[in-house]
């Protein structure tokens, strides 16, 4: 007689780390992180600004961050990428481009979404891998969420 199989038993991992303060591209290679938020089966660190999951699988990887270029009459220019292991993923980045007419700052949120086969104790963190002109960024977050 066939027997059942048993389901398989899924754990949710998920971390996030956020950035309130602020910071400026031109003194860290990452982003700075300054709070860490709800976290499960991760391990999110504000000391080396990173997040590490503690189990194998396929997660979800969401990067926003604000952005504020304040100079008149100057283009200002960003890239930041997702990092594994301390190699930013030239196929996971974002770009951000602007030029500053008038007296005005410019404010802008961008973000990205991947999906990532991870493997347990893989570190997450959001490289600067350039920045020109007078740009500085505050409410950032990074967060990973485990889908399979």
């Amino acid at each position: 007689m066939p027997t059942k199989e048993e389901p398989v038993q899924f754990t949710p991992a998920y971390g996030s780390i956020y950035n309130v303060a602020g910071g400026d591209p031109t003194t860290d290679p990452n982003v700075n992180f300054d709070t860490v938020g709800p976290f499960s089966g991760t391990t999110p660190n504000t000391v080396d600004d990173s997040i590490t999951v503690n189990s194998q699988g396929v997660y979800t990887v969401t990067f926003t961050i604000e952005l504020r270029a304040s100079l008149a009459g100057t283009s200002s220019n960003i890239i930041f990428r997702l990092s594994i292991n301390g190699t930013p993923l030239a196929t996971k980045q974002i770009e951000y481009q602007t030029f500053v007419a008038g007296a005005m700052n410019e404010v802008d949120v961008v973000s990205r979404t991947d999906q990532i086969a991870l493997n347990q104790g893989d570190v997450i963190r959001v490289a600067i891998v350039s920045s020109t002109g007078v740009i500085t960024y505050d409410n950032a977050a990074l967060v990973v969420t485990k889908v399979a």
